[in-house]
């Protein structure tokens, strides 16, 4: 699909443009109001723009738009729900350092548990 819209002025001295986006548009591309958006020239066709949606982490609002982004997520079973996005520096972290605390709150268990590795891959469950 093809929308043709209009730029305007942001009014302010930034040099900043204005678009104003149509639900059947937002509807169409998955994207809501408040959702942060990039616009970059269509390489191919010198008049068209793209239009990507940002996806900051939740942690350090870095962008996830070159590399994606992973999702720690909760649901209770109270029916309530609870997530975050992180960008992959803050995914592997979060995931290390739960292995590494469960590692170290079993350190004396019994059945001993393996200590975690660097290499190990993240989506691993020990």
């Amino acid at each position: 699909m093809r929308w043709t819209l209009t730029c305007r002025d942001a009014g302010d001295g930034s040099g900043d443009l204005i678009v104003d986006l149509p639900d059947d548009l937002l509807e169409a591309a998955g994207l809501a109001v408040g959702d942060t958006l990039e616009l970059e020239r269509d390489p191919n066709d010198s008049t068209a723009l793209r239009l990507t949606k940002v996806v900051l982490c939740d942690v350090c609002d870095a962008s996830t738009a070159e590399t994606g982004h992973g999702v720690l997520q909760a649901q209770w079973r109270d029916g309530e729900a609870e997530g975050m996005r992180l960008c992959r520096s803050c995914f592997n972290y979060a995931i290390s350092t739960l292995k590494r605390a469960h590692w170290v709150n079993h350190i004396f268990d019994d059945d001993e548990p393996e200590q975690p590795k660097k290499d190990e891959p993240s989506t691993t469950q020990s």
